[in-house]
C-alpha cells in the first residue's frame, strides 16, 4: 500500500509562502482568499498539493537552478516564469506532478540571489491569479530578511 503524501501548507510549511501570506494579508486579503486564487490559477485541488519526496526534490533542486541560470545567461527570463509554473502545475518535463513546494523554493532562491524582480512579479502574479507588483515583491523580501535576521 502507498504511503498518502503529506500535505504541503504553502503559507505555513515554506518561510517565502509565510511572507507571500503576511503581504497579502496587509492589503486586508485574507488567507482563503489568496488560497482559493493559487488554486484557481494552477487548477489543482488542494489535495494535489502536497511535498514532493525528498529523493526527487533534491535530484530537481540541481537540475532547475542550472536550466534558471542558463535563462537568465540568455536573457530569456519570461522562460524562467513557464519553468515556475510548470513545476507548481505538475507539467514540467523533468516532474510530471505538481510541485508547488519546489516552486516555492525556487522562488525563495531567486528572490535572495538575483536582481530579477520582474521575473517574480511575473510569477507570483500567475501564481496568484491576480496583478501583483514590484513593491509586493519588495515588501515580501524585506519581511524574509526581516525573519532571517531574528
Amino acid at each position: 500500500m502507498d504511503k498518502k503524501p503529506y500535505p504541503f501548507l504553502p503559507f505555513e510549511d515554506s518561510l517565502v509562502g509565510e511572507k507571500i501570506l503576511l503581504v497579502w494579508q496587509e492589503s486586508h486579503h485574507s488567507e482563503k482568499n489568496l488560497k482559493d486564487h493559487l488554486l484557481k490559477a494552477l487548477d489543482l485541488t488542494e489535495e494535489q498539493i502536497v511535498f514532493t519526496p525528498n529523493a526527487i526534490k533534491q535530484k530537481l533542486m540541481v537540475s532547475y537552478p542550472t536550466e534558471i541560470r542558463s535563462f537568465i545567461d540568455k536573457k530569456e527570463l519570461s522562460k524562467i516564469t513557464n519553468l515556475l509554473l510548470q513545476i507548481a502545475k505538475g507539467k514540467s518535463e523533468l516532474f510530471p506532478t505538481p510541485a508547488l513546494d519546489i516552486t516555492f523554493e525556487l522562488i525563495e532562491w531567486i528572490l535572495t540571489g538575483f536582481d530579477i524582480d520582474d521575473v517574480l512579479v511575473e510569477t507570483l502574479s500567475a501564481l496568484f491569479g491576480t496583478s501583483l507588483t514590484n513593491e509586493f515583491v519588495d515588501h515580501v523580501r524585506a519581511e524574509y530578511i526581516k525573519e532571517l535576521r531574528g
